[in-house]
């Protein structure tokens, strides 16, 4: 007699992990002239829980992103944003649009072996209420804020600091994400 009770395994795909349990019972008897086989296949459908899968960071915190091949590493911190309901300069720019801006100081260091391409549309804020916000909504281009992110170059080594974004928001407080190619790698909540 032959029995395998269960058999497990763990698939992630797409941020999704599927759990499949598949019990199976065979019996097999020989001596004699008549040969019994039963067999029993349950095959349940697959488990799925979404999960997340880029770390959420309180602000100021940094992460590190490695790429599985190609020797692409990237360090980024997301500091304490500055608030204002009014432009970021006294001599041009406009108010924001949606009552406030939030603008963000980050630091970016390629801890890699390749070139890293960084822009700032790579980074959005997400705002109950408001949804998805970029630096290019509202009135965010032209509040007048000095040192902002523009798409920027990082050979290995090398380290970019005191650039800002700066979005037009509705309310002061929600989650700021780096997302390349719009997948999802930080998160900072503020």
């Amino acid at each position: 007699m032959h029995r395998v009770r269960a058999v497990r395994w763990l698939a992630v795909a797409a941020g999704t992990i599927a759990l499949t349990a598949t019990a199976c019972t065979h019996t097999k008897v020989t001596p004699g002239p008549t040969t019994t086989v039963t067999t029993k296949v349950t095959k349940p459908g697959p488990t799925k829980t979404r999960i997340r899968n880029y770390p959420v960071l309180a602000i100021g915190k940094g992460a590190t992103l490695t790429a599985s091949s190609g020797g692409a590493a990237l360090s980024i911190t997301a500091g304490k944003p500055s608030l204002s309901t009014t432009r970021l300069s006294s001599s041009y720019g406009y108010g924001p649009e949606h009552g406030h801006y939030v603008t963000f100081p980050l630091t970016i260091s390629d801890t890699g072996r390749t070139l890293i391409v960084i822009e700032r549309l790579d980074f959005y804020v997400e705002i109950q209420g408001q949804g998805k916000v970029t630096t290019d909504d509202g009135a965010a281009p032209f509040s007048g804020a000095p040192t902002q992110l523009d798409t920027t170059q990082l050979s290995p080594g090398q380290r970019l600091s005191n650039k800002k974004l700066t979005f037009d928001v509705s309310h002061t407080h929600g989650t700021l994400y780096y997302a390349p190619g719009g997948h999802r790698s930080i998160a900072w909540r503020f």
